[in-house]
């Protein structure tokens, strides 16, 4: 997977550069800010399509936060699930190595996803997420941000959810800038 600097990204649409400016723009003196300054009311607008994770290990990545625009598209509530049971076995551990990566690095992603419905029904959506700090600077909490769910038709997404996740394409994105600490 390559890796760009955030200046070089292609945020596709104006929401995924608002979450990321949002996000870089946080007070932080590490190269990664804290869960508890990333405050979802300060981009409201964004709120139906933000989720957090926690990310335990390369196969438990549990969502804590799912704005209501995911549970609606995804046909079932996201809170508390492990986001690896919508990949498809063989896809499982590489997508849990990528976010266990964005910790590790750590490093911001942005990708696109295609949701297969049980209709078959293909949706594809547009993903940006970074990584936060716990309350001990322990890094392993991801945010992202989800747009877009482009269909190729009418889906009713309450009585046709979807099933599996795959990954069309991801760029890694390069966090190592400076950061100017608001006092």
């Amino acid at each position: 997977m390559s890796m760009k600097v955030f200046e070089e990204i292609d945020w596709i649409t104006e929401e995924s550069k608002e979450f990321a400016l949002y996000w870089r723009g946080l007070d932080y003196d590490q190269l990664v800010p804290r869960r508890s300054k990333f405050d979802p009311t300060k981009i409201v607008s964004l709120l139906p399509g933000i989720q957090i994770y926690e990310v335990i290990s390369e196969t438990e990545i549990i969502s804590r936060l799912a704005g209501t625009n995911l549970a609606e598209q995804m046909g079932t509530e996201l809170t508390g699930r492990n986001l690896l049971d919508f990949y498809p076995e063989d896809t499982r551990a590489q997508a849990g190595q990528i976010m266990l990566e964005l910790t590790r690095r750590p490093c911001g992603i942005i990708t696109t996803l295609t949701g297969t419905a049980e209709s078959g029904q293909t949706v594809r959506t547009i993903s940006v997420g970074f990584p936060l700090l716990d309350e001990c600077d322990n890094c392993n909490r991801l945010v992202f941000y989800s747009n877009g769910f482009e269909g190729n038709g009418a889906r009713d997404a309450r009585t046709d959810q979807i099933r599996q996740l795959g990954v069309e394409r991801s760029t890694f994105i390069n966090l190592d800038f400076k950061p100017t600490p608001s006092n």
